[in-house]
């Protein structure tokens, strides 16, 4: 069960609600025992029950941050299921003898040991077991206490997680939308839809369908955090040959993916607006024929997405990154953060030959791994 402490406040009312729980069981127990001998005709001072339930408890209030440490060091919860269950049973007894054995101590600081006629070896054995189903059941309340805890903090946890990716989710979207609805975009777009209607019909054809299809595939993947690789690349390629249309021999781009890669789970929209980045560094500030490559490789249990172009190469404030500039890339290191946590990595860099290189690994998970 291991998971991020919590914070300071958190623990502080957990601490005074812990303490809370206990004095109220202090009172109820020592009101049930005055309640009793006075049933029977028996007259006390209240605070002599009261004591007595002091004395017996105060042990569980002194072990009680030693149960919670050892609930979350020794989670029931798979693979150790059995295993950790022994050992809570096993800890569960010593806490019991524990707590009695701090019962008889108050009980003969405070005069109220039962019997003064036994040795104090007889009277410590005897208050050290006489309690010990009690306080075994005791101590597994407060296991699984501790359980409901962590089970809560980590499905608040997750709901926030949720909320975030949905928000960076719409984000990344709505940029996708807004660059293809970009007037320039669109001016481009059917510039060279016209420029090829006479002599090159089914080409101008092929390109109002792909942005058809572009348009209609981002709309499709609305509050979707994962996809398929493949339906990844699917959308690449249909923005690729609009790009291709427009650029004719300034631009190619070409996609290399490894059959096994392409049913792990990814980012949605996660690698066009890094093509698109290539795209607008590499080809529209300069004459040059630009080349893009999309890799995708299954290496194990990690998966590696390149984006690799022949264009200039990141300005330095991408390599070292500046606030306030560079925002894509943080916004995509920030959803794999989201998703996966350290296991998912961002990398920018020069390429050997010049250029520039953006590397995504993550980890390999099919539809069924991400669901679980």
């Amino acid at each position: 069960m291991a998971s991020p402490s919590l914070n300071t406040s958190s623990r502080a009312r957990l601490v005074l609600a812990g303490i809370a729980v206990w004095a109220v069981v202090v009172v109820g127990i020592g009101s049930q025992t005055w309640a009793t001998y006075a049933v029977k005709g028996e007259s006390l001072p209240f605070s002599d029950p009261l004591l007595w339930a002091f004395n017996g408890w105060i042990g569980w209030l002194l072990l009680a941050p030693l149960v919670f440490h050892l609930a979350r060091r020794f989670p029931v919860e798979r693979p150790s299921v059995s295993r950790h269950l022994l050992l809570h049973v096993l800890f569960g007894i010593a806490a019991a003898i524990l707590v009695g054995l701090c019962y008889y101590v108050m009980e003969r600081v405070t005069g109220q040991l039962w019997d003064a006629t036994m040795t104090q070896v007889a009277l410590a054995v005897m208050y050290a077991t006489k309690n010990l189903v009690i306080g075994v059941l005791v101590y597994g309340g407060l296991v699984s206490l501790s359980h409901g805890i962590e089970y809560y903090r980590r499905f608040k946890e997750r709901e926030l997680r949720a909320t975030q990716l949905t928000a960076q989710l719409s984000r990344a979207e709505l940029e996708v939308l807004k660059m293809q609805l970009q007037p320039h975009f669109l001016f481009n777009t059917l510039h060279a839809i016209s420029a090829l209607i006479r002599p090159d019909p089914d080409a101008a054809d092929r390109i109002i369908t792909r942005l058809g299809d572009l348009l209609r595939m981002s709309l499709q993947s609305n509050g979707m955090q994962e996809v398929p690789l493949r339906t990844e690349l699917e959308f690449v390629e249909k923005y690729a040959d609009i790009q291709r249309t427009r650029f004719r021999d300034r631009l190619s781009i070409g996609v290399e993916a490894d059959p096994a890669a392409l049913d792990a789970m990814v980012p949605s929209l996660i690698l066009q607006p890094l093509v698109e980045n290539s795209i607008r560094h590499g080809v529209e500030l300069r004459e040059q024929a630009a080349v893009i490559t999309v890799k995708a490789e299954h290496l194990g249990t990690r998966l590696l997405l390149t984006v690799t172009d022949n264009g200039p190469g990141f300005p330095d404030y991408v390599l070292t990154p500046v606030p306030g500039r560079g925002l894509g890339l943080a916004n995509s290191r920030a959803r794999l953060a989201a998703l996966y946590g350290d296991e998912g990595r961002l990398i920018v860099a020069t390429a050997p030959g010049g250029g520039a290189v953006v590397i995504l690994e993550l980890p390999f998970r099919t539809a069924d791994h991400a669901a679980a």
